[in-house]
């Protein structure tokens, strides 16, 4: 895991990027039958906040000090810096392992192995995304071009390094031995700092250091100019989890 490539974003990340579905936190809380999460690459607690909204017993891993510095202000949890591969978590204490938004960023075969290590023996692995829908949402495919154009490490897809499709069919056919999945539309409305902020959070956008960066925000300024009414622009999300077991 590239433990540095949020340093400076993190409070966009913490102020700007989208939250998640009741539904979704819903949904794990009655498919398992845990009473100790760790929540792994946790960021700034996006996932973290939605997470101690059930009685469970939420330990967040986080290895990125900024990141850490939001993190820490959630007062309910337990807090760890420490990666995804080696967590410093009791073996066999934890009875459902989450990771949302930051699963591409982890050597998948050792996180693997370290969730084997840390889960109960009846525990489960919960692999989360915020994807956007691109299907009608013009202004998500124009976002993506300008990011194309100025971000050199700029990526999209299921999981950053495959298609949504392909992605799929590696968690449910590879990753896990068996699986089920949850799927929610979970629209987002943005006004012009919101558009730009999320933007700003993503790991590959530029930064204010950057020579270009003023071209590529007021780029992005025009584009959401375009689309807004009253005030606002919807983006389009699908949250969708993929929960497992070994």
């Amino acid at each position: 895991m590239n433990e540095e490539r949020f340093t400076g974003k993190a409070d966009f990340y913490d102020k700007y990027r989208p939250s998640y579905p009741d539904g979704l936190i819903d949904w794990l809380y009655e498919k398992t039958n845990a009473d100790t999460v760790a929540d792994i690459g946790a960021g700034t607690g996006k996932f973290t906040r939605c997470l101690i909204k059930k009685p469970w017993r939420v330990t967040a891993v986080e290895p990125n000090s900024d990141m850490l510095e939001k993190l820490k202000t959630i007062k309910e949890i337990a807090v760890v810096q420490a990666s995804a591969e080696n967590t410093g978590i009791e073996r066999a204490s934890i009875g459902l392992v989450t990771v949302a938004q930051a699963f591409h960023w982890f050597d998948e075969e050792l996180f693997k192995k370290e969730c084997m290590r840390i889960l109960k023996r009846d525990g489960k692995l919960a692999i989360v995304f915020n994807e956007r829908n691109y299907d009608g949402c013009e202004i998500s495919h124009m976002r993506d071009e300008i990011c194309q154009r100025y971000c050199g490490a700029f990526h999209s897809g299921h999981v950053g390094k495959r298609t949504h499709e392909e992605g799929d069919l590696f968690l449910k056919n590879e990753y896990f031995s068996k699986a089920e999945c949850f799927f929610a539309e979970n629209n987002i409305k943005m006004d012009e700092q919101s558009f730009i902020g999320d933007t700003l959070s993503r790991s590959y956008a530029l930064k204010e250091t950057d020579s270009d960066f003023s071209r590529f925000v007021g780029e992005l300024k025009d584009v959401y100019s375009k689309f807004e009414q009253n005030g606002a622009v919807i983006i389009k999300y699908m949250s969708s989890c993929y929960l497992g077991e070994f």
